[in-house]
């Protein structure tokens, strides 16, 4: 799948979980920044230290042979969940719907629960703001939270 199909892909899910717009193309922006829009991504310092491809960690994390998933913490997917309540979370909903870590529905399943039950006000303000550039700062400031606060890339 191509970058602009899986942005398609992600912004229609979103619509149809009631986000607005521009609060779709907001998240569509940070997780773009973030991972390339692939959702199978480890970052890519990890990569290295690890010595695995994306596909090799997805797999190992999928079979079982890599064990510290959740403490590694190297960011992984589209959004490139690192915190280890959230990888533990995010692993936890990937063997209950029986998915690969990697699996783009999954993950955009699991983005939306995480809004809902972790990040309510955020949620709130995807399903009912028009304000393109203050839900961007909203989603790199309180939701991604990086190193690097590059808003310019985002917006």
């Amino acid at each position: 799948m191509t970058s602009s199909e899986t942005a398609l892909k992600i912004y229609k899910y979103l619509l149809s979980k009631g986000v607005t717009k521009e609060g779709a193309c907001a998240i569509i922006a940070n997780l773009q920044a973030e991972s390339a829009l692939i959702p199978n991504n480890l970052e890519d310092s990890y990569s290295v230290s690890f010595g695995m491809s994306d596909a090799q960690y997805t797999a190992a994390v999928d079979n079982g042979s890599y064990t510290n998933f959740v403490n590694d913490s190297a960011g992984y997917g589209l959004a490139q969940w690192t915190y280890y309540t959230r990888k533990r979370k995010l692993l936890e909903y990937a063997k209950l719907r029986g998915a690969s870590i990697g699996n783009i529905d999954m993950q955009l399943e699991f983005l939306v629960k995480e809004f809902q039950e972790d990040f309510s006000s955020i949620w709130n303000q995807l399903l009912t703001s028009n304000n393109l550039y203050d839900l961007t700062s909203l989603l790199l400031n309180k939701w991604e939270n990086p190193a690097v606060k590059n808003i310019s890339v985002r917006y």
